[in-house]
């Protein structure tokens, strides 16, 4: 199962459609963030859910990336914003961060946590970790449970990801001030 560049919407089609056809499209089904992270904290609860999620976590999906997947999937059926997606996130990582420490299992918050200096080395693991994903999913779209569509959404967003901009702060941080402002320092 790999996406193509054919697997997409065609360019300007949302022009010509008519609106409302996709569920991100109408009002979300919650628009406080309280009551969509209920919803979040009963899919955490379904023991499907949670096998897969520990199936990422060892395979060394970081946690931010499975939360922001379960989100990311959240706005695509339209249970919330992109806005609400922001606020949940540090929340769902949270709670996902206590199911892996009561479970024992090892994990990584973020891909910043592998160290990688080298950007080459950081896609090489990023590509690893997106090809075990895609191992393990070896069932047909319509017969994924939550789980797997999890899974799947994760090994998307691995794939999408941009290279670490953290180097690039650092950088900028080290940067000597310039112009009028810097004459007082």
């Amino acid at each position: 199962m790999s996406i193509t560049p054919f697997d997409g919407p065609i360019p300007g089609q949302s022009l010509t459609d008519e609106p409302g056809n996709y569920p991100w499209e109408r009002p979300p089904l919650h628009a406080d963030p309280m009551d969509a992270l209920e919803v979040y904290m009963e899919k955490l609860g379904n023991e499907e859910v949670i096998d897969d999620i520990t199936d990422m976590l060892d395979l060394g999906v970081p946690i931010n990336t499975v939360a922001g997947a379960m989100l990311t999937m959240g706005v695509g059926e339209g249970l919330h914003t992109v806005d609400v997606k922001f606020i949940l996130k540090p929340l769902v990582a949270a709670h996902i961060q206590s199911l892996a420490d009561v479970i024992g299992v090892d994990y990584k918050v973020s891909m910043a946590d592998y160290r990688d200096k080298d950007a080459e080395k950081a896609e090489k693991r990023k590509k690893i970790l997106s090809a075990k994903l895609m191992d393990k999913l070896d069932v047909e779209p319509s017969k994924m449970d939550e789980g797997e569509k999890i899974m799947q959404e994760a090994q998307q967003t691995l794939e999408a990801m941009p290279e670490e901009e953290e180097p690039m702060q650092e950088e900028m941080q080290q940067e000597a001030p310039t112009g009028l402002m810097a004459k007082g320092q």
